[in-house]
């Protein structure tokens, strides 16, 4: 396959799903939903606050959702007039061109690896990784976190010796800070590559660049406080640490029942708290409670999300975008134990059909990931780089994981299989 073919399908495939949306039913996530509050308050309210303003007060919503996506879609909102058609396609082209652009940065990095890019096997892995195409046409912040990584991997890989690069390179850590919380540890990592390469010639410049984004994330806590009372840079972390991480356990450990009584007795009690910091510090208190007692069990259950991150075939992703019924939760239902003939009749369906077909192929894809890591045909400074952000991204994801969280580094991980798969040092 031609470059030019390659990219004639490739944007084909990303404008046929942005139909999709546009004239077909519009998916919208709970995030969404959250994401949408948020940048019409900043709007009218100038509070970031990812609910509805009308409805009491509950300040999870103060600090959920970091503001640079709300940000974002708010002077998208404020250049359509606030028309909701115009709004949604302008978000959906530029986030379908963000999308493009990431592959140009992925096939940039094969290139410059390999020499020459197999385009028919870079279609292919798009093909049979429709999340990519997916979150392109939803009003999430997955493909716009791709970006910065992508940004970031290609500064470290190619402009290290721009001092105007390592300006950038300090913006994009901050920018994906206050795009997603799970990418706070760049605030530790940043200043920890910028040593590591740079330690025979560091000085207060680059002393400065690197500590930015730590000193971002310590304002922002501040910030938070002043409006909440609690020093949390968000509160998604305590939600996860409740809500999925200890919640997943107890399922796994007593059942479902017993799960959702123990959570709704801990929401309860936090809230006989007398501030808001108090009532987060109990449920995180609870949380590692939980976690602790069966650290085990929770040892189990992070590694096996995952290994879901990297394996999963986005039953949910696919359901929820092509309005399909979607009655289960598959992780939780993974959870509880002796439940194997379940998991297996809910893939005895036409649609269960294609994500047995697409599971196969993330085995596939797996396998040359895993071939990448043990390969002595990789320099080991490129290899440690281009695992960089996805083994970061897969560790941190918990017990929870599945192939939404795997969006950030999709990009890179073509790029790994694609370099896998040709031959000679890089």
């Amino acid at each position: 396959m031609s470059k030019r073919i390659f990219w004639i399908l490739a944007i084909g495939l990303h404008f046929l799903f942005l139909l999709m949306q546009l004239l077909g039913h519009t998916t919208m996530l709970q995030d969404t939903k959250e994401y949408l509050f948020a940048a019409d308050n900043l709007i009218q309210y100038h509070q970031l606050y990812c609910n509805d303003f009308s409805a009491p007060l509950n300040p999870d919503y103060l600090t959920k959702r970091p503001f640079l996506y709300p940000a974002i879609l708010a002077i998208f909102r404020l250049i359509s007039f606030e028309n909701n058609s115009i709004f949604l396609a302008i978000v959906l082209i530029i986030q379908n061109c963000v999308s493009l652009f990431n592959l140009k940065i992925m096939l940039k990095i094969v290139s410059h690896f390999k020499g020459d890019v197999n385009y028919l096997y870079a279609f292919i892995l798009l093909i049979i990784t429709p999340a990519q195409l997916i979150y392109a046409n939803l009003i999430m912040t997955e493909i716009w976190l791709q970006f910065i990584i992508l940004m970031l991997l290609n500064y470290f890989l190619f402009y290290r010796d721009s001092k105007k690069w390592q300006v950038y390179a300090s913006i994009l850590c901050i920018a994906g800070i206050a795009l997603k919380p799970v990418i706070i540890f760049l605030a530790l990592i940043f200043p920890a590559l910028i040593i590591y390469f740079y330690y025979k010639k560091l000085n207060l410049r680059l002393i400065v660049i690197s500590i930015l984004p730590a000193i971002f994330v310590l304002l922002t806590i501040q910030w938070n406080a002043k409006r909440t009372g609690s020093y949390q840079y968000s509160a998604i972390s305590t939600i996860n640490l409740l809500h999925y991480n200890a919640y997943t356990l107890l399922i796994h450990e007593e059942g479902i029942s017993k799960a959702d009584s123990t959570i709704d007795d801990i929401t309860k009690q936090s809230l006989q708290r007398a501030s808001y910091s108090e009532q987060q510090k109990y449920k995180e208190k609870a949380a590692k409670s939980i976690i602790g007692n069966h650290i085990g069990a929770y040892t189990y259950l992070h590694l096996r999300g995952a290994f879901l991150c990297l394996l999963d075939p986005g039953r949910f992703d696919i359901t929820q975008f092509f309005n399909l019924p979607h009655t289960q939760n598959l992780v939780y239902e993974a959870s509880k134990k002796n439940n194997k003939l379940q998991l297996v009749k809910s893939f005895i369906n036409p649609l269960g059909i294609v994500l047995i077909g697409l599971f196969a192929c993330n085995i596939f894809k797996l396998i040359f990931g895993v071939k990448f890591i043990f390969s002595k045909h990789t320099k080991s400074l490129n290899k440690f780089l281009l695992l960089l952000f996805p083994l970061y991204i897969i560790l941190i994801t918990g017990p929870i994981g599945s192939s939404r969280f795997a969006i950030p580094f999709i990009p890179i991980y073509f790029a790994i299989i694609l370099i896998t798969l040709s031959r000679g040092k890089v």
